[in-house]
């Protein structure tokens, strides 16, 4: 059985995917001030990290891409994964301006993107998401059981929007509450603790 030891920050994406498949895997976070140390030893000198019987892979969304291909989290077929990367390209926005608020230094400034972030950009994101489901309604991105889609769509909301808003989008709810629902899922979520990012 592969060895795998995650080095990261805030690679949550990671490691809900080893929850959900039951992998066990050794999870290094680094803080900013314990990262200095470790920087000449990753093979960019950034992380996320994943080593798997001591070989590198960098790049968080290929590593995520790869992690889902092994587990059989990556959709069934070809359309499937097309279906799982249009969700990956959705997100990049959100992701765009969530590191926009990290770095945003001026305290006006910040809470004005957070603002746009809680009340135009995710609720775009989840309104795209909505629509592309259709009449679907599986709660799940593709097929009948949770994969990579719905765990890129659950970090990125999780925490981020309102009750309200999110009955506006009854199949983005269902998603999420698949995903909290999940036995593994739950038993984590209940016990993780905080990254630098969060």
């Amino acid at each position: 059985m592969p060895v795998y030891v995650l080095r990261h920050f805030r690679a949550e994406i990671i490691r809900l995917l080893f929850v959900l498949k039951g992998q066990e895997f050794e999870d290094k976070l680094y803080t900013f001030d314990t990262w200095p140390a470790e920087k000449p030893n990753t093979p960019f000198g950034q992380l996320p990290v994943l080593t798997v019987d001591g070989k590198d892979y960098t790049e968080y969304m290929a590593i995520n891409r790869f992690l889902a291909r092994e587990f059989g989290l990556m959709g069934a077929n070809s359309q499937e994964e097309y279906e799982i990367d249009r969700v990956i390209s959705l997100s990049n926005d959100v992701s765009s301006e969530r590191i926009k608020v990290f770095h945003e230094k001026d305290n006006d400034k910040k809470a004005q993107l957070e603002k746009g972030l809680r009340e135009k950009v995710i609720p775009n994101f989840m309104g795209k998401l909505q629509q592309l489901a259709g009449s679907k309604g599986t709660g799940f991105t593709v097929g009948n059981k949770l994969g990579l889609g719905d765990l890129i769509i659950f970090d990125t909301i999780d925490g981020k929007t309102d009750d309200a808003t999110m009955d506006k989008y009854p199949n983005v709810k269902a998603i999420m509450h698949n995903v909290r629902s999940n036995e593994r899922m739950k038993a984590y979520l209940a016990a993780r603790a905080p990254t630098p990012f969060d």
